[in-house]
């Protein structure tokens, strides 16, 4: 019998105990620890429920001033104790005074397991059941413990909340619609609509957390993740895409500033769309010139050479230089140079990697070589680019 509620327990979530009577000390039927449990804390809430438990011929099912509920069984060796559980949630100050009342240890304070009061009788019923082969009617469980009116009490909240979702689908109907405009924005590569039309979405998002921070670190996040997958079907390859979330989410992650939080939610909408129009673009320059910098992008990390990207690519160096020279306006190995210097300055604003590693990472044969070509494209040292661009919840 005791794996048996062993596992009731364990689908339910409701610690169960067993007690001999009102003055034996609780045990626990599962994994649930005993210090943490109002029975074995509060030897006068044990009695009480007992003593109610032999004065009616249903099992007991109380509710204290807290509003958290407590179960009470007669089986053939003793009583099973059952709870805490709640049909609503305690806030911080109400779990503290459950805490305190029942003298429960521990750190930290956790919440009762939340369901509705049904489903607390049937838990009371099953137990029963179980332990005196008798099937109950929880009507009858809930008019013994004079419970009726808590019942109805729920049921007409839960048709208060139907209604006010009728009220509410109109309204969600029309956030979706605006949520649809602002991503065929990004996914068409219109960074400008994008921006104005995702002043009119954030006004109507709808609450993700109860604090504040939460809420917009949420709802940055689920731009960026949006995003993403937008710009990935606007035709940017999952790698790029990819790779600007990471950015993102790395720097929403470290951040505690709301209006900052609600920036890079409104920002990541704008970069994306802006990286769908900017690879749009490239797509209608040269595929040979397309597929020479995916190669670059793939490879920057690693010595580059001329006739590699042509081998792979399937035509000779000398074409490959011509054409890649008249569609980008300079030559293969400057693209490389501005390339690496570009994920250079990422790396200089967003991670803690040092000078000497950012120039071995994107392959500079000398510390001289990176700050001669970082400052041709930049107009700055890496050092001056790092003091004035990064992050500061980046910073060390």
């Amino acid at each position: 019998m005791s794996q048996l509620m062993e596992k009731i327990e364990l689908l339910c979530g409701i610690p169960i105990f067993h007690t001999e009577d009102e003055k034996s000390a609780p045990e626990s039927v599962g994994a649930f620890l005993e210090q943490e449990s109002p029975f074995a804390c509060a030897p006068p809430l044990v009695e009480m429920l007992v003593k109610r438990c032999e004065s009616q011929a249903l099992p007991v099912v109380y509710k204290d001033e807290y509003g958290v509920f407590f179960i009470c069984v007669k089986g053939k060796n003793g009583f099973y104790l059952a709870g805490p559980v709640c049909t609503e949630d305690l806030d911080y100050a109400a779990l503290n005074q459950f805490y305190e009342a029942y003298s429960i240890a521990g750190e930290e304070k956790k919440h009762p397991v939340k369901t509705v009061l049904f489903r607390i009788l049937t838990y009371a019923a099953v137990i029963s059941e179980l332990e005196n082969e008798a099937a109950l009617d929880c009507q009858e469980i809930l008019k013994e413990n004079g419970l009726a009116e808590e019942m109805e009490a729920e049921v007409e909240k839960e048709d208060t909340v139907l209604e006010i979702r009728k009220l509410d689908d109109d309204m969600y109907h029309h956030t979706y619609q605006e949520e649809r405009y602002v991503m065929e924005s990004v996914r068409a590569g219109h960074p400008g609509e994008a921006r104005r039309r995702s002043e009119v979405l954030f006004e109507n998002a709808g609450i993700l957390s109860g604090k504040t921070k939460n809420h917009y670190k949420n709802l940055a996040v689920t731009s960026v993740t949006v995003c993403t997958r937008e710009a990935i079907a606007g035709g940017v390859s999952p790698a790029r895409a990819y790779r600007l979330s990471d950015i993102f989410i790395n720097r929403i992650d470290r951040c505690a500033d709301t209006e900052k939080l609600q920036e890079y939610s409104r920002k990541a909408i704008y970069e994306f769309a802006s990286l769908v129009a900017k690879v749009k673009s490239e797509k209608a320059s040269s595929s040979y010139t397309e597929q020479c910098k995916d190669y670059i992008y793939k490879n920057y990390n690693h010595k580059i050479y001329l006739e590699e990207i042509a081998e792979a690519i399937g035509i000779s160096p000398g074409h490959l230089s011509r054409v890649f020279r008249q569609d980008m306006d300079m030559t293969i190995q400057e693209y490389i140079q501005k390339f690496r210097v570009e994920r250079a300055a990422n790396l200089l604003k967003y991670s803690e990697a040092s000078l000497t590693e950012i120039s071995d990472y994107v392959c500079f044969h000398s510390q001289s070589h990176f700050g001669n070509a970082f400052k041709r494209y930049m107009q700055m040292t890496p050092k001056q680019y790092r003091d004035r661009y990064k992050e500061k919840e980046f910073c060390s």
